[in-house]
């Protein structure tokens, strides 16, 4: 019997982490079809990226405005929503003649993919206890991880041959079949007086969320570590084109690599989680990763075999970092992990927007000089969580 529970609770794991996938999906499949949808309703290109910016930024918002319901709502209910504003809205984006309207509706796309990964992450953190929520974060952002990897492929095949209104409607059919799987595979929830007691106002719950310093600490960290990621991609087409002289296909593979690395990250973090505490793997990693990022800083345009080493050490400890940070937050917020999930992952899509404006910065320090101070600012914002975190036996 309990076998078959475990086993039952692995295949509900993997269906969220699906639907997870799959809202990550929502975003990225759309990056190769831009320029159709640029001659396809006869817009200029700005107004296409407007498209592309305001679904990130709405998401982020989605994961502050939602932090607080999360905890007290049947989250069953939010993600079979959130499904049904992605699909409803795909089919309109697919066959709609109006750019303002396909705007609309891709806005509203963006609220439906908001509402997955918070909903998705607090099931899953509280489903699981102890090693197996660690195990159960790792799932999950494996495929988090994967997703941007593999969205453009399927975005380009598909624009390719059936136009960017056959990628809606790939959205639309997975929609339709996680709908399904959602309907009769995850039971609902049932609050409790106790549940009902603890509500807070939005501000109140804040405030406590904001109170805790080991949580807060994580959480500063964590923005300090996915502004700097997004600098880097953002950075490497530049010194791979002007300084390497490399091709831009060439370019697009060495993208690859990176995206690899998170993925042995996070299937890392997996395994050790097992047998080491979380303190314990917490330590070495606020270590290594403002050191790869000096490196980085002071390397990464002498040798372009060495730059590849290096990026590909920093893919493992941000691909670690992800589910390690998820999970410490999920262990640290009881009665208000929803809250805290959310402000996480605010904090995780405001520093990756924030990254992507960094090239900003390199009219007025060089790049190398840039990442090195970036490591050492990192270096010194861990400090925080190293020393709360130092001698804990943090499971």
């Amino acid at each position: 019997m309990a076998r078959d529970i475990a086993q039952g609770k692995l295949f509900v794991l993997y269906v969220l982490s699906i639907s997870a996938f799959f809202a990550s999906l929502s975003q990225n499949i759309y990056t190769p079809i831009i320029p159709i949808i640029r001659d396809s309703f006869h817009v200029p290109i700005s107004s296409v990226n407007f498209t592309v910016s305001s679904f990130i930024f709405i998401i982020a918002v989605i994961q502050i405005l939602l932090g607080t319901v999360v905890d007290h709502k049947d989250k069953k209910s939010l993600l079979m929503v959130s499904l049904v504003l992605i699909g409803v809205s795909a089919v309109i984006c697919a066959y709609t003649d109006s750019f303002a309207l396909f705007l609309l509706f891709r806005m509203v796309q963006a609220v439906g993919a908001g509402i997955i990964p918070l909903a998705v992450i607090s099931i899953v953190a509280q489903q699981f206890e102890g090693e197996a929520r660690g195990s159960a974060m790792g799932t999950y952002q494996i495929l988090l991880t994967l997703a941007p990897a593999v969205s453009p492929v399927f975005g380009g095949f598909i624009g390719e041959y059936f136009g960017y209104e056959g990628a809606f409607l790939f959205l639309l059919m997975i929609a339709v079949v996680l709908l399904i799987f959602m309907a009769y595979l995850l039971p609902g929830e049932k609050q409790t007086e106790t549940v009902k007691k603890q509500r807070k106002g939005f501000m109140e719950t804040y405030k406590a969320v904001f109170s805790h310093y080991n949580g807060v600490s994580i959480i500063m960290v964590s923005f300090i570590v996915f502004f700097i990621y997004f600098a880097i991609l953002v950075y490497l087409p530049v010194l791979l084109h002007d300084h390497y002289r490399l091709t831009i296909q060439l370019i697009g593979l060495l993208y690859l690599p990176l995206s690899v690395s998170m993925i042995v990250g996070s299937i890392l973090f997996k395994k050790l989680q097992k047998n080491i505490s979380l303190s314990r793997l917490l330590m070495p990693l606020l270590i290594t990763m403002p050191l790869l990022i000096i490196l980085f800083g002071v390397f990464h345009t002498q040798s372009l075999i060495g730059l590849s080493m290096i990026l590909f050490g920093y893919g493992i400890v941000v691909g670690f970092s992800a589910p390690l940070f998820s999970t410490l937050i999920s262990n640290e917020y009881i009665q208000h992990r929803g809250t805290a999930l959310g402000l996480f992952n605010f904090v995780r899509y405001s520093g990756m927007a924030l990254g992507g404006m960094a090239p900003a910065l390199f009219h007025i320090l060089p790049g190398p000089v840039l990442f090195v101070l970036f490591g050492i600012l990192l270096l010194l914002v861990s400090i925080l969580p190293y020393k709360s975190f130092q001698g804990r036996n943090v499971s």
